[in-house]
């Protein structure tokens, strides 16, 4: 029997509905359509600004904050960088601090939480028995600086919970035997991988409690109880410095039953000078590595690879665009054409992933007009306000020729240097631009632009924490104490950090790939509940954060938390030997022993706590 074959009307139908769709896929995930899509439809950022809950008039007047009383020495700079120091740690954790020099103690103590002593001469101390008997009573003091050898010293001692005194010592390293920092219990660091300390050889009774000692024994943090109150000691001189106020942060919390304060919680990654100019020929040890060219490398290579960790590791990349590499500082500043579909194809898939386009410059030239800023990084400075304007307007316009819908949030000053006319050129030049992230943790040159995470006018200052792709322990270091303290993981990499031998540690990028894997495989691990966001968005949040004034009532049985200026949440940190009882208005998930993490989803929260 011979059958024809026929196509029905609805099946050509059905093979044209598919195709069409096919080609609708495809366009839609094409470079070209997807570089017309406004901000929102890219990266999702809501731009409609937070609804915010204020606490009535009535409910305000009843309100009492938490006060520390910081004890100083106005003759001593170390004394002075250690008050502000933990006063800006206590600002972060919304405590109110209150520093008073030796000349003008209050005549007590009872109003204060604790009494933090900043400076190591114990017997200036105008009345040591005032601070023994405010302990004595139910009060906590914290001796932030190892104490002198001296006669008050002999007097206080056995309170302190010392049996025995030595000679001062350099330390041999760090060892937390407990989770004073966040997750890092058992942590060990040798000398120069934290900053240098200074200590007293001393032995403690059974009496205290200790958190962290030397890799040999010497105790360098520990607690004492004393009649209702207790003693806190840092054995050390180190707490002055930045990259610390994580120890600051956890004293706090162990020195203090049932501590509870908010953090940042965020987590963001930029990637400077992406899309840049990729340097054209071979990078000898790339090339001898995988046979590639440096353009192919990158587009073969790392960029899966920095793909592949943002997935598994939940990375949403900022990058940060460079127009040229030239040195040129006096207009007119030209666009240099590179290979435009090498620029929108990162874009795109940046976007695609969540991630977020800023700028890093027209070139990497700071924006300074100060010549000794940058001379030594070889850099020229600016002739006037003007001309940085012109360049910047340069690489906006682009990137606006890129995405023409685009608008630019986020800048990152080249080789972390802006001064005011900077400032002022980038506001003139690209009014949208409102987030200004330099770095966190000072650097050891005089000019060198240090941030903390603030609001200005115009700026919201987002700073960088962390940087490259090499993992090395005063990277863990300073990682775990802003986790502790703020909350923050705010990190930094360059594609062109493998081509440098300083940046790389002249490793291969089969190894530093390893280490920056490793490096975020930690964070996920130790830190999954850390919101990933781009600048733009941390921008935002950091606004909500640092509006927000917080109130805390302390009962045995349960912590009654009430938020003035609230946006809609707000993430707490709380250590508490107590069981979690009933709640209200909030969520609470255990993440380290006897520390949890608390969402707060109205503006009064309550906790209950059993014994």
């Amino acid at each position: 029997m011979d059958y024809k074959f026929k196509l029905e009307k609805t099946i050509y139908l059905l093979i044209l509905f598919v195709l069409i769709i096919g080609v609708f896929l495809g366009v839609f995930n094409s470079n070209y359509i997807l570089k017309y899509l406004p901000n929102k439809a890219i990266i999702g950022v809501n731009d409609n600004v937070s609804s915010i809950s204020r606490l009535s008039d009535e409910t305000l007047k009843g309100l009492k904050e938490e006060e520390y009383l910081l004890l100083y020495n106005e003759k001593d700079s170390s004394s002075i960088h250690l008050k502000d120091n933990i006063a800006q740690t206590l600002s972060y954790m919304k405590k109110k601090s209150t520093a008073v020099t030796l000349s003008n103690i209050p005549a007590s103590f009872d109003q204060y939480k604790n009494v933090v002593v900043t400076f190591e001469e114990i017997s200036a101390l105008p009345n040591m028995k005032m601070l023994e008997e405010y302990t004595a009573e139910g009060g906590k003091v914290f001796f932030a600086i190892r104490p002198e050898i001296k006669g008050s010293l002999q007097n206080l001692y056995r309170k302190l919970g010392i049996y025995e005194i030595g000679e001062f010592i350099i330390p041999n390293g760090l060892k937390l035997t407990s989770n004073l920092l966040i997750k890092q219990d058992n942590l060990v660091m040798k000398n120069g991988e934290i900053p240098e300390n200074s200590s007293l050889s001393v032995g403690l009774d059974e009496r205290s409690t200790i958190y962290a000692e030397s890799i040999d024994h010497v105790p360098l943090l520990w607690d004492t109880t004393y009649k209702k109150g207790k003693f806190m000691v840092f054995n050390g001189t180190m707490l002055e410095t930045k990259e610390n106020r994580g120890i600051i942060t956890g004293a706090f919390s162990l020195l203090n039953e049932d501590f509870i304060y908010p953090i940042m919680d965020m987590k963001v990654v930029y990637i400077d000078d992406f899309p840049a100019p990729i340097p054209e020929g071979k990078n000898k040890i790339i090339y001898d590595e995988y046979r590639r060219d440096t353009p192919s490398f990158y587009e073969d290579i790392w960029w899966p690879e920095m793909q592949k960790s943002a997935a598994n590791y939940d990375v949403k990349y900022t990058g940060l665009v460079i127009q040229t590499y030239t040195d040129k500082v006096t207009p007119p500043f030209k666009v240099e054409e590179h290979d435009r579909n090498t620029y929108v194809q990162f874009g795109r898939e940046l976007l695609k992933m969540g991630g977020e386009i800023g700028i890093h410059g027209y070139n990497h030239q700071s924006l300074t007009v100060d010549p000794k800023a940058v001379e030594d990084l070889g850099y020229h400075e600016w002739e006037n306000q003007e001309d940085m304007e012109a360049s910047l307007n340069t690489v906006e316009n682009y990137v606006k020729s890129l995405f023409p819908n685009y608008e630019i949030k986020t800048y990152v000053p080249p080789s972390n240097r802006i001064d005011e006319v900077g400032e002022a050129a980038l506001n003139n030049a690209i009014p949208s631009i409102s987030i200004l992230s330099s770095i966190y943790i000072p650097d050891s040159v005089e000019y060198t632009t240090v941030h903390e995470f603030s609001k200005g006018d115009p700026f919201i200052y987002f700073p960088r924490i962390t940087s490259g792709y090499e993992y090395t322990k005063k990277k863990k270091w300073a990682m775990a104490n802003a986790m502790t303290s703020l909350g923050v993981f705010s990190h930094f990499i360059h594609p062109d950090d493998i081509l440098d031998d300083d940046r790389s540690a002249k490793k291969k990028w089969s190894k530093l790939g390893k280490e920056y894997y490793q490096f975020m495989s930690e964070v996920h691990t130790d830190y999954p509940w850390l919101r990933s966001i781009t600048a733009s968005n941390a921008g935002k949040q950091l606004t909500n954060y640092l509006q927000a004034d917080v109130y805390i009532e302390e009962k045995k049985d349960r912590l009654t938390i009430q938020i003035d200026k609230f946006s809609g949440e707000l993430h707490f940190i709380l250590r508490t030997k107590k069981k979690i009882g009933k709640l209200e208005n909030c969520e609470v998930q255990r993440i380290d022993d006897d520390v949890y993490f608390v969402k707060a989803k109205k503006p009064t929260i309550e906790l209950g706590l059993i014994e």
